[in-house]
């Protein structure tokens, strides 16, 4: 009988192709739009758990401003080189140095090119570094007109590679090259496009300010728990400016709280996909279950054939519920396609959005994510599909198998 009743059900599907499609349509949007919502948001997060995994998660960024606006570098009333000294002395911090950045003109040879330029404690510096040296080597405190430069300037942002020992002019002054980075890529492309001078010679070259700094970068020990210690750090920055909790005129960046931010980010999504989706699934389930309403008045002539046959009410209900139940699967099965592309289509947009911000020092300034192809949430979709047309053809089905036999033989 179950044989049978499968090649009913393909029977009418492929006789009503048209009408079969359509009524797909809604639950192939609302399993798309999971789907994508998923394997997006996973994928994101997993590329960003990489780039975290890359700063070694032993890294805290201080910046000026509160966190409403956590990318406000260089606003006034922010950090100092005395708060990097209140910082150096907070128990759990190995190393911390002030960084000045701005952006400038950047002549080699004929070429000009608006650059990033980052002053830094040298020795500091290299302590912290992740990337590594491919070329050269990091700058020295005895360093003065001295640069090391990210791997986009040395072989992209000019005609001329910039090698070892090459003259770069900023402001009327020469800086020679010592070292080139490691290329960094991902959350990290800034520092490809940064040149990265002494502090001091950089406040002489720019006419900088001696006390100003844009940003604090924080190692700590070992064995330190980063989360104790940025909350030290914060205290201690507290009382020194004079603020409380809620007015903080700085913001201290852990990778926790780049989660949180990337969390904030991913959930808004989801709860605007999902919506999507409830809806789109709600659309379906009623388009399947009018659809299947038509059908059981169209094949009422046919309901009491089978009934003179020998069918009971109960093969008549499974009939037809799984007839309701396979056009959901079918809807399904063709929006995890969907859904998949639709995924890739998020990321490429979150990655244009990401791009045109940027964070200090290893912060996020690009993405480089793919989506998270879950096997759990394929098999959970499918088995939603089909358990959503189950649902919508139910009312419909019952109708079915409730109708007189001879009076479903008479009807025309």
């Amino acid at each position: 009988m179950l044989k049978g009743s499968f090649i009913l059900i393909f029977r009418n599907l492929t006789q009503r192709k048209l009408r079969s499609s359509l009524t797909t349509l809604g639950v192939i949007i609302g399993i798309a739009a999971i789907v994508g919502m998923v394997s997006a948001t996973q994928g994101i997060s997993g590329a960003i758990s990489g780039q975290l995994e890359k700063l070694q998660g032993n890294r805290i960024l201080v910046i000026p401003g509160g966190r409403g606006g956590m990318l406000s570098f260089g606003t006034s009333g922010g950090l100092s080189e005395k708060d990097v000294e209140i910082i150096k002395n907070v128990d759990g911090v190995d190393v911390a140095y002030g960084q000045v950045q701005t952006s400038a003109l950047v002549r080699f040879g004929e070429e000009v090119q608006g650059l990033t330029i980052a002053g830094i404690s040298p020795s500091d510096f290299e302590r912290l570094d992740t990337l590594g040296i491919e070329a050269g080597r990091y700058l020295k405190d005895s360093d003065r007109f001295a640069a090391v430069i990210g791997n986009s300037v040395a072989y992209e942002k000019y005609k001329n590679d910039v090698g070892i020992r090459k003259k770069l002019v900023i402001k009327n002054t020469e800086f020679q090259v010592v070292g080139i980075l490691n290329k960094a890529g991902g959350a990290l492309l800034a520092t490809d496009s940064t040149v990265y001078l002494p502090k001091k010679a950089m406040r002489e070259a720019l006419n900088l300010s001696e006390d100003r700094v844009d940003s604090i970068i924080v190692g700590v020990k070992p064995e330190a728990n980063i989360n104790e210690v940025a909350e030290r750090i914060s205290e201690a920055l507290r009382r020194a400016h004079k603020v409380t909790k809620n007015n903080e005129d700085f913001t201290v960046i852990t990778p926790d709280y780049v989660k949180d931010i990337v969390g904030q980010i991913t959930g808004l999504l989801s709860v605007l996909l999902g919506s999507i989706a409830g809806i789109s699934l709600i659309v379906g389930t009623i388009g399947i279950a009018n659809i299947m309403f038509v059908t059981v008045s169209e094949r009422t002539r046919e309901i009491g054939v089978m009934k003179a046959l020998g069918s009971t009410n109960r093969d008549i209900l499974t009939l037809f519920v799984l007839e309701s139940g396979i056009i959901g699967l079918i809807g399904g099965i063709i929006g995890i396609g969907v859904g998949l592309a639709l995924g890739e289509g998020l990321i490429f947009l979150a990655h244009l959005a990401v791009t045109s911000s940027t964070l200090s020092t290893g912060g996020l300034s690009s993405l480089n994510a793919s989506i998270a192809i879950v096997p759990e949430l394929l098999l959970g979709a499918v088995a939603l599909s089909f358990v959503v047309g189950v649902i919508a053809g139910y009312l419909p089905a019952r109708k079915a198998a409730n109708l007189n036999p001879i009076e479903a033989l008479r009807y025309e």
